[in-house]
């Protein structure tokens, strides 16, 4: 990734909302956080306004299962 092309969060639960949208990131560990990457585009910033303004919607079964799936990505690596 380009990294004038990157948009990064330490949100997990954006994170979680950005992956069931269907965007592809990766991770960047450090011993007190984890930072998430993805590939910056119209789509992707529209994304991260719908839900940082409540406006966003997804099935929230696959949302709690992306969280989950998340969170042992970071903790059982």
């Amino acid at each position: 990734m380009n990294s004038d092309n990157i948009y990064q969060t330490s949100d997990l639960y954006l994170t979680s909302y950005l992956k069931m949208k269907g965007h592809n990131f990766k991770v960047e560990k450090s011993t007190k956080k984890s930072t998430f990457l993805f590939g910056s585009s119209p789509e992707l910033l529209s994304n991260v306004d719908e839900y940082l303004t409540g406006m966003g919607s997804c099935e929230p079964l696959a949302f709690t299962n992306a969280i989950k799936n998340l969170k042992n990505l970071l903790f059982n690596r």
